[in-house]
C-alpha cells in the first residue's frame, strides 16, 4: 500500500522530462530553422540589389536604358517614346535617387520597384530570380529590365471631338482619323447659310471621337492646316469642328440667264454687283440691247455647290471656271452666226498673240491696230503698249486646246464671243529659254463699221 503514489509520481516525472526533451529538441529545430530563415531571408533580400543598381547608376543612365522598353497603354496617335522622353525633359532629375516597392505588379517571382527622382518617377526596375530557391519559396535576385515610369498615370488626359464633312479627310497627329472613332454620322451644323438651309438633304458633319491622349495634341486637314480646339469650360475635353463656312462661291452671268446652285435658282438678294461691263461706252451698237453681267456671290458655304445656268429656252450652257473657283456664263451661241462671225474673231486673236509673243515688231504692231476700233479702251491699250513691249521676250506658241465658243449677237452691229485655250509657251531671251504652260479665257466684243468687224473691247476672264 505504501510503494503505489511513489510509482505514480515517477511516471509523471518521467513524462515531464521525455515531454520537456521533446519541446527542447522541437525548439532547438525551430530556432535552427528560423536562423537558417533569417540568413536565406537577409541573403534574398531585393533591396541591396537595388542599392546596388541605385548606386552605379545616376538618373540618365537609367532613364537612357528605361527608354529602351517603353511600355505605355496609348492610342496609335501617340508615340510612346516620345511621350516618354517629353515628360522626362519636363521633370528635375537631379535630385537624389529614391526606390520604393510597387506591391500591385510584384509577385513571388517578379519584384517591381519604382524609381524617383525627388519626388517624380523615372523608371520601373523589374527584379527576377537569379538561380534556383535557396529554400523556403526564397529566390536570390537579378535586374531583368528597366521600364519607363507608367506616365499615363502621372500625366493629365484628354479626350479629343472632331467635327468635319463626311468626305474631308481628318488628320490627328499626322495620323489619318478612320471610321473606328466615328461617334456620330450626321451632325446637324446650327449656322447653315440661308441657301444651303434650303438644300436637300442639308450638310451635315461626322463626329469623332478620340481618348485618352496625354501628349501635344495636333488636327489637321488635308491640305495641312491646323486648327485650334473650340472655347471649352472642360479642360479634359477638346472640341475641334475642321468645317466651318469657309467657302465663297462667285458667278458672273449675264442678268437673263437662270442661275442655279444645287438646283435653286439664284435671286436678286445673292447679286452683289451688276453692270454692262466690258460694253460700256459702246452704246452705238449694241442699240440699247446691251445685257448687264450680274455677280452673284455667296458667302459663308460648308460645301462646294453644283452649279448651273439655263437660258430663256431652258438650254443649259457651260461655264468657264477659273483657278479662283469663279463660273463665268456666257449667253449660248448660234452655229450658223458663229461661222459668219469667227473669222473675225480668228484674225483679231491672231494677231494679237502674234503680237504679243515677240518684242516690239511695227508690222505686227499696226496689223493689229488695224483690226481694233479707235477711241475704244481696247485701242488706247494697245496704242501705249510699245514701251513695255520692247522688253518682251520672243515666245512661240503651241497649242493644245483653242476654242471660239459662245458667239451671241447684241445687235445687228454688235456681238460678242469668248476665246479659251491651254498651251505650251516657250519664251527665249538673249541668255535662257524656258518653257511654260499657260490657260486662259477671254470674253471678246466686236462692232461692224463700214461693213467690217472690229475688235472694241476684252476682258480677261482668267
Amino acid at each position: 500500500m505504501t510503494e503505489q503514489p511513489r510509482r505514480k509520481g515517477f511516471r509523471w516525472s518521467t513524462f515531464l522530462f521525455f515531454w520537456a526533451l521533446f519541446l527542447l529538441i522541437l525548439g532547438a529545430i525551430g530556432c535552427f530553422i528560423l536562423y537558417r530563415y533569417l540568413g536565406v531571408y537577409e541573403e534574398t533580400r531585393p533591396e541591396p540589389v537595388m542599392d546596388r543598381l541605385m548606386a552605379e547608376n545616376t538618373a540618365e543612365s537609367l532613364t537612357r536604358q528605361a527608354s529602351q522598353n517603353v511600355v505605355l497603354d496609348l492610342t496609335e496617335f501617340e508615340d510612346a517614346r516620345g511621350l516618354y522622353e517629353a515628360y522626362l525633359n519636363s521633370i528635375d532629375c537631379t535630385r537624389p535617387l529614391t526606390y520604393r516597392s510597387d506591391s500591385r505588379r510584384s509577385d513571388s517571382t517578379h519584384q517591381v520597384y519604382i524609381v524617383r527622382s525627388g519626388a517624380a518617377e523615372l523608371c520601373s526596375v523589374v527584379l527576377t530570380p537569379d538561380g534556383d530557391s535557396p529554400g523556403f519559396g526564397r529566390y536570390h535576385w537579378k535586374v531583368s529590365e528597366l521600364r519607363s515610369a507608367d506616365i499615363t498615370e502621372l500625366l493629365p488626359s484628354v479626350t479629343v471631338t472632331v467635327d468635319a464633312l463626311r468626305d474631308s479627310p481628318v488628320y490627328l497627329n499626322d495620323q489619318l482619323l478612320t471610321d473606328t472613332y466615328l461617334l456620330a454620322d450626321s451632325v446637324p451644323i446650327s449656322n447653315l447659310s440661308p441657301l444651303e438651309a434650303q438644300i436637300s438633304p442639308q450638310p451635315t458633319l461626322v463626329r469623332y471621337q478620340v481618348g485618352p491622349l496625354y501628349g501635344e495634341i495636333r488636327v489637321s486637314d488635308a491640305n495641312g492646316n491646323i486648327y485650334s480646339p473650340l472655347d471649352s469650360s472642360d479642360p479634359g475635353q477638346l472640341h475641334y469642328q475642321l468645317s466651318a463656312g469657309n467657302n465663297t462661291l462667285t458667278v458672273r452671268a449675264p442678268e437673263d440667264l437662270t442661275v442655279s446652285v444645287n438646283g435653286i435658282p439664284l435671286d436678286e438678294q445673292y447679286v452683289s454687283s451688276a453692270s454692262y461691263g466690258f460694253l460700256s461706252g459702246l452704246e452705238d451698237y449694241t442699240l440699247g440691247n446691251a445685257y448687264r453681267t450680274c455677280t452673284y456671290r455667296l458667302e459663308g458655304l460648308y460645301t462646294v455647290p453644283s452649279v448651273s445656268a439655263t437660258d430663256s429656252d431652258g438650254k443649259e450652257l457651260t461655264p468657264v471656271i477659273t483657278e479662283d473657283g469663279t463660273y463665268t456664263f456666257f449667253h449660248a451661241g448660234n452655229a450658223a452666226d458663229s461661222a459668219y462671225l469667227q473669222p473675225a474673231a480668228e484674225a483679231f486673236f491672231n494677231a494679237y498673240m502674234d503680237y504679243s509673243a515677240h518684242s516690239y515688231d511695227a508690222s505686227r504692231y499696226w496689223y493689229l491696230m488695224s483690226l481694233i476700233l479707235p477711241n475704244t479702251n481696247l485701242f488706247t491699250y494697245v496704242y501705249e503698249s510699245t514701251d513695255a513691249m520692247i522688253w518682251a521676250s520672243r515666245t512661240s506658241t503651241e497649242y493644245r486646246d483653242l476654242r471660239y465658243e459662245n458667239f451671241y449677237m447684241v445687235s445687228d452691229y454688235c456681238f460678242v464671243c469668248t476665246v479659251i485655250y491651254d498651251a505650251e509657251m516657250t519664251a527665249t531671251t538673249w541668255n535662257e529659254q524656258y518653257s511654260y504652260e499657260l490657260e486662259n479665257a477671254y470674253e471678246l466684243c466686236f462692232v461692224s463699221s463700214a461693213g467690217k468687224w472690229f475688235a472694241a473691247a476684252m476682258n480677261v476672264i482668267s
